[in-house]
């Protein structure tokens, strides 16, 4: 299958992108602000471009099967600096794409939405839960999931991915998730600081996704077309999630402590249900959050963060200076 995967060079498009590369033809769309950290993948080829240029895309578009849609502006932090400018490019953009794609005669697309659209919510939630978006970063998912659901499903297969936050090592890494984070407090600094501790977050392994996005190209289209999935592997709250680590840190001889800090409180709740993946394709992700801490270890171990304060791995500082320029 030839696959075009927008924003393929970003955190989790760098280890979606190789492993779709051992079975099918791929080619990133990416405007590479984060350079490109797998480059010489075979079986990929490397598009620069921007996601609002609607020319660039289409070119892009031609003789293409299937479309994973990963690129957007993502965190809060990012889209409250410009909400103009993220609404043009996590919606408007993704519309474009939508029409796009139909005219270039893609046959599939998988689209990268959020768990952030449930908001705080009491219970766990299912697709079937109604959303409750809190920041303007989860109502620009929702309303380019809707596009993606209603625009391209009336003439090409078209899912959602309301994804956990994800966690483990990547070519292009990302420290600023909660997981990531954590472990690198523990590992660089020797202590994790936690902000409340009781809101809860649901993560799932970065390897994991990419295999979910892999499994979504082939699913028979009656089972997925017009369809949202949640992709989780587990939740628990804040502070949970630090001892979690703190005793993955134990077994490489670290010992760590955590500082909790309770003049700062994060409201949001994310808990999700991994229910329908698993009735519906038979899916259930592999990896726990403690194994995404030794693999974030491991990688930092082998130098695969030379220098965890680079804005290069710490996604708002990266795209600041774009965002706030629009």
């Amino acid at each position: 299958m030839k696959v075009l995967v927008t924003g393929g060079l970003g955190y989790v498009g760098s280890v979606l992108v190789p492993y779709l590369a051992t079975k099918h033809q791929v080619r990133v769309f990416d405007s590479m602000l984060f350079g490109n950290s797998i480059e010489g993948t075979p079986n990929v080829e490397f598009v620069k471009g921007d996601i609002t240029d609607g020319d660039a895309l289409a070119k892009a578009l031609q003789g293409q099967e299937a479309v994973i849609h990963l690129a957007g502006v993502v965190t809060d932090d990012l889209v409250d600096m410009n909400p103009v400018y993220a609404r043009l490019v996590n919606q408007t953009a993704t519309e474009r794409l939508c029409l796009r794609a139909i005219a270039a005669g893609v046959k599939r697309l998988v689209y990268a939405s959020s768990s952030s659209v449930y908001g705080s919510q009491e219970e766990p939630c299912t697709e079937e839960s109604p959303t409750n978006t809190e920041t303007a970063y989860a109502e620009t998912k929702l309303v380019a999931e809707r596009i993606c659901l209603f625009q391209a499903s009336q003439h090409m297969t078209a899912v959602a991915v309301r994804s956990a936050t994800c966690c483990g090592p990547a070519p292009r890494m990302r420290l600023d998730t909660i997981v990531n984070v954590f472990s690198k407090q523990a590992w660089f600094d020797g202590k994790i600081t936690v902000f409340g501790g009781s809101q809860y977050r649901s993560n799932i392994h970065v390897q994991d996704v990419a295999e979910f996005y892999a499994l979504l190209l082939e699913a028979p289209a009656e089972e997925v077309n017009g369809q949202v999935f949640n992709a989780v592997m587990e939740y628990g709250s804040a502070l949970q999630i630090a001892r979690k680590v703190v005793m993955v840190a134990h077994v490489f001889g670290k010992h760590i402590t955590i500082d909790v800090d309770f003049t700062k409180k994060d409201t949001r709740q994310y808990r999700m249900s991994g229910a329908k993946a698993h009735r519906v394709l038979g899916w259930t992700p592999r990896r726990s959050i403690a194994e995404a801490v030794r693999d974030n270890f491991v990688w930092f171990a082998q130098g695969g963060v030379p220098d965890p304060n680079d804005d290069l791995y710490w996604n708002t500082r990266r795209m600041k200076d774009v965002v706030t320029k629009g």
